[in-house]
């Protein structure tokens, strides 16, 4: 069952072709004109592995849930083998691979750029940062989106602060580069802290979720 709520999930994700194909599209210019930039101290993939960190639950996170809620389908879910918890951890993992998808299309580009540009080849603390530590992220941020949905009734408060923050980072230099550049032993402890942070989501969302979603 586990499998196919993600199936689902991922099967709606990409019914929303203009998002999908835009972020793609933004993934492979950020890529290639960095990579072109010989000034660029950020490596390529990075900058646009960290936008998709934050466009992928803004965009797509809680898209299907919410679609549900609104169209009054929770009983049918709720009936479900599945309880609120799997439910919930079943669309957070269907994001985190979600987000693995564009990562893996940015390190693709990567490569094949430098082939032509004589780009930076990205080392392993940048793949261990692009495919595992970000995507892990992007699901926790996905989560809060879901709890900004169960408690508020409307995810957009939590899209409004994800919107603000990445505005903030993004004129912010100093604090854009402790972001992005990570150390191998940042990289673990960035990637427990996410787990930790996602088992807490589902530990709320299992005490308050049912609850909340059928009110």
């Amino acid at each position: 069952m586990m499998k196919a709520l993600i199936k689902k999930e991922l099967r709606m994700f990409i019914r929303k072709r203009f998002q999908f194909f835009s972020l793609l599209t933004v993934i492979t210019v950020f890529v290639i004109t960095f990579n072109m930039d010989s000034s660029n101290k950020f490596n390529p993939i990075l900058i646009s592995s960290f936008i998709v960190t934050f466009c992928v639950p803004y965009s797509f996170g809680w898209i299907s849930f919410q679609r549900e809620k609104e169209n009054k389908n929770i009983s049918y879910l709720l009936a479900s083998p599945l309880d609120i918890k799997e439910i919930f951890l079943g669309k957070v993992l269907a994001v985190l691979l979600f987000t693995q998808v564009f990562m893996l299309w940015g390190v693709i580009v990567q490569y094949i750029t430098n082939i032509f540009f004589m780009g930076v080849i990205p080392s392993f603390e940048i793949l261990l940062t692009v495919l595992i530590t970000f995507p892990i992220w992007s699901a926790v941020l996905s989560g809060l989106v879901g709890v900004g949905l169960l408690v508020f009734d409307n995810p957009f408060i939590v899209r409004i602060l994800l919107f603000l923050f990445l505005i903030f980072v993004g004129i912010n230099g100093n604090l854009w580069e402790k972001l992005i550049i990570l150390e191998e032993w940042q990289n673990l402890i960035l990637i427990f802290l996410g787990l930790m942070a996602i088992l807490g989501i589902i530990y709320f969302v299992d005490i308050f979720g049912k609850r909340l979603m059928v009110e």
